[in-house]
């Protein structure tokens, strides 16, 4: 199986961060715990680009459900085109996979915004 955890918001990069340096671990915690996280986004008071370029650096796979725009958990606009889109479970499934096949020992954020009811099918 594939280990998976769900969560509302995902942390990410303090607006001012490339001054303050201040970066939730969660994205360190990702870029070396293989699992999939699954969120309603970055937590709306975070910095959504810089924390998916801070991702992008921890080659951590990244990318929304279903939709070009990379949501802000309150809201599913951020202005920020999301660096990958999964159509279905398999998409994200084989992203995955692909990963361990390659021997990377990273996570991967998988994020929607709005209702989970028929995410996975």
């Amino acid at each position: 199986g594939i280990s998976t955890f769900v969560t509302g918001g995902t942390g990410g990069v303090h607006r001012g961060g490339e001054i303050s340096l201040d970066i939730s671990t969660d994205l360190i915690e990702l870029s070396r715990t293989p699992v999939v996280v699954v969120s309603a986004g970055v937590k709306s008071i975070l910095d959504v680009k810089k924390t998916l370029e801070v991702l992008e650096t921890f080659a951590v796979p990244t990318g929304t459900w279903k939709s070009e725009e990379f949501p802000a958990f309150f809201s599913p606009n951020s202005g920020v085109k999301s660096p990958a889109i999964f159509e279905n479970g398999m998409d994200a499934a084989s992203a995955y996979l692909v990963g361990r096949e390659l021997g990377l020992e990273n996570g991967m954020l998988v994020v929607r915004f709005g209702k989970w009811c028929e995410c996975m099918l």
